[in-house]
């Protein structure tokens, strides 16, 4: 979808700015052309965009909305032809950002002396920045906190006595206690085809996540125990596993399934899935796996980049992402659009409001609570890789024809492999 919003001309100043080797005039007419992957965030630029426009009447711009995948063809397209038909701003899922970790690949603008020079570390949770950084440089200001937290029902809790868990061994306890009602304890994506989203958010809430801090790979003890865990919930039938959302809702709405892993941009997926049970369900911190655990996880992502290739104003294009994504009114406005809970603290309180379907909890004074606590995802340009392996042998982990030490191992030697072609 293309979206072309109505501007007017305007006299201004001239000036001239140079960053990153690049001197460009300010002042002048000019049309910005952002890229999305999702039709919520085209909705929310097209809002700020017309809000920019009125205190900017120089400036235009262009709206483009396709899938996720075509957006990251493109952006190749663009690179291999040094930057023809390149977007001036453009919205990177994070899973698809480690595709630019080259030096080759590499298509955005390094925003680290602009953040330093307006504060931006101040403002925003700085681990929501590591999903857009590579070589000590951030690329991209993130759209969302993303915090996962455990939705839970409290009705089925307190019918059949079981205490809502604080940590993973409470939960793996409270589990057992609901297979004796043939009750699952949660409903989460099959391990047996693809490395689950859940499985990771747990991971990176213990400090297991894969992608250690030096950008290695990160297969500690206590990473095989979570897989472990994970494996045997599944397995002895304590989760509900499934590969379409439609079998998922179906078995929660037969109240099959007592608890609910949910980022914030999910919260309100219960609502329109089981409206019916409203003010049956809860929210609460994550389990913690051990004791420096964080109480959070994390989940998805979405950052808004500036294309190096841009022909733009930087200093315009900077301007606009720090209206669009730091600004503290336009962040209430964006949550209140499109449900992303804000990264930039000033802007979070305005945010916590009682939720009905949750039975008045609010859940925006839950998730500012964790923000401090929330764990940085980090990138590697192997990750794809590790999941892809990973998900290539896990039927055979699932079934036992491989033990936990050797799925590590055929992981590990993959990515040492992709490492060593380079």
């Amino acid at each position: 979808m293309r979206k072309k919003l109505a501007a007017a001309m305007a006299a201004a100043m001239m000036a001239t700015t140079a960053l990153g080797g690049m001197t460009v005039s300010a002042g002048e007419q000019q049309e910005i052309v952002i890229w999305t992957f999702v039709q919520t965030h085209a909705d929310y630029f097209e809002w700020v965009t017309s809000e920019y426009e009125k205190l900017h009447p120089e400036v235009t711009f262009t709206i483009e909305v396709m899938e996720n995948v075509a957006l990251q063809d493109r952006m190749i397209v663009v690179n291999s032809s040094g930057g023809e038909e390149s977007p001036d701003l453009v919205d990177i899922e994070q899973n698809a950002f480690s595709r630019y970790m080259t030096e080759e690949t590499m298509m955005f603008q390094p925003l680290n002396e602009l953040m330093e020079r307006d504060g931006i570390l101040d403002k925003i949770v700085e681990a929501r920045l590591q999903l857009y950084s590579w070589n000590d440089n951030y690329y991209g200001l993130e759209h969302a906190l993303c915090p996962v937290t455990m939705a839970y029902r409290q009705d089925l809790f307190e019918e059949y006595g079981i205490e809502v868990p604080t940590t993973w061994e409470e939960y793996k306890a409270a589990a057992a206690a609901f297979a004796e009602h043939d009750i699952y304890m949660g409903g989460v994506r099959d391990m047996s085809i693809e490395m689950p989203n859940e499985l990771r958010a747990l991971l990176i809430a213990s400090g297991e996540d894969y992608i250690g801090e030096d950008g290695t790979v990160n297969i500690t003890d206590d990473f095989k125990s979570v897989t472990e865990d994970y494996r045997d919930l599944q397995n002895d039938g304590m989760f509900y596993t499934y590969e379409t959302d439609e079998e998922m809702w179906a078995m929660m709405a037969e109240n099959k399934i007592a608890t609910y892993f949910a980022a914030d941009w999910a919260a309100g997926w219960l609502r329109d899935n089981v409206p019916e049970q409203s003010g049956k369900w809860k929210m609460a911190p994550y389990p913690k796996y051990k004791e420096d655990s964080s109480a959070v996880g994390v989940s998805g992502g979405t950052g808004l980049c500036m294309s190096k290739y841009s022909n733009a104003d930087q200093e315009t294009l900077w301007d606009f992402m720090k209206f669009a994504m730091v600004d503290k009114d336009n962040c209430v406005k964006r949550y209140e659009l499109v449900s992303l809970y804000p990264p930039v603290y000033e802007a979070m309180e305005e945010c916590n409001t009682p939720i009905e379907y949750y039975g008045g909890q609010n859940l925006g004074e839950l998730w500012q609570s964790l923000a401090e606590e929330i764990p940085a995802q980090r990138q590697a340009d192997w990750k794809t890789t590790f999941m892809e392996t990973f998900s290539m042998n896990a039927f055979d982990y699932m079934e036992g024809n491989i033990d936990t030490d050797e799925f590590c191992v055929l992981i590990t030697e993959a990515v040492d492999d992709f490492n060593a072609s380079k």
